[in-house]
């Protein structure tokens, strides 16, 4: 992977070496940088307050028989806390929705022996937390949400930025499209997943540091040149080869017979290396 990721950088025409890795291998490498780029949403939420800071000497609540109790003569319905982005609030047995007023984009209410999620002031979903409070008091349930609504963020935000990376990688196969006659869409489209490693690295970097758009965006053509790179390397490499069977004047980009579809087998892209030390360093690796 290692190899890889150093040809996608410095030389991307040597990508074609990597053409026949398995697909198994393929999604492992798409998951590594996939965990690249989530790298920025992890530590993003770390940093976050630790639910464990809200509990009932902060609050004045507790769970009882009858679902939840705050006591204190300074408690308000409206006291906004938060966690991990969710603005959250503690209603008694006596308080409603109203007494909050106009709650941010997304919150939670905790109510009676229920934890209510809004968007917008509307309610979108409630769960029942009777089956925790036998084994958990007020500060172990808002730990244990804590914890589900963590596990959510990290797991939504790593499918997010692999789905990110899935699509990248489908727009930029489409200026491939006019090799699929001669070459499997699967092949395309593993070569360039392992193309789009510089931009990865940059959404890694943008995601750390959030750098201004402007940069980004001229920092993502460059990122984009190991695709071009691939592009232009692999209808050289193809067409070369037709042309020893035709016309070696022949356009690149236009074929000489479009109904001459060329089995892949006979599409052989000249490498430096030949299949055994293919074979020889996908055993290093």
């Amino acid at each position: 992977m290692y190899n890889i990721l150093k040809d996608s950088l410095i030389s991307p025409k040597n990508l074609l070496k990597y053409r026949n890795k398995k697909g198994l291998f393929t999604f492992f490498y798409l998951f590594l940088l996939t965990a690249f780029v989530s790298i920025g949403s992890f530590i993003y939420y770390f940093k976050l307050p630790s639910p464990s800071l809200i509990n009932t000497s902060l609050t004045s609540c507790e769970y009882l028989d009858e679902g939840l109790s705050c006591t204190s003569d300074t408690y308000s319905p409206s006291e906004e806390y938060q966690i991990y982005g969710f603005s959250t609030y503690f209603l008694t047995e006596n308080a409603t929705v109203s007494d909050i007023g106009v709650m941010p984009d997304q919150s939670m209410v905790f109510s009676g022996k229920n934890l209510t999620f809004y968007q917008n002031n509307e309610a979108m979903t409630s769960v029942d937390l009777s089956p925790l409070l036998p084994n958990y008091d007020f500060d172990g349930v808002i730990v244990f949400v804590g914890k589900i609504l963590l596990v959510m963020f990290l797991v939504f935000s790593f499918i997010g930025n692999m789905l990110m990376l899935l699509v990248v990688t489908l727009i930029s196969t489409i200026p491939f499209f006019r090799l699929k006659q001669y070459i499997q869409y699967r092949k395309i489209f593993k070569l360039v997943i392992f193309a789009i490693s510089p931009f990865a690295i940059l959404m890694t970097f943008y995601n750390l540091i959030d750098f201004s758009q402007w940069i980004f965006f001229i920092l993502m053509l460059v990122a984009y040149r190991s695709v071009f790179q691939l592009q232009r390397e692999l209808y050289f490499q193809t067409y070369s080869h037709l042309g020893s069977f035709g016309s070696p004047t022949q356009n690149p980009m236009e074929p000489k017979n479009p109904n001459d579809v060329t089995d892949e087998a006979e599409i052989v892209i000249q490498d430096d290396e030949n299949e055994e030390s293919d074979e020889e360093e996908s055993k290093e690796e």
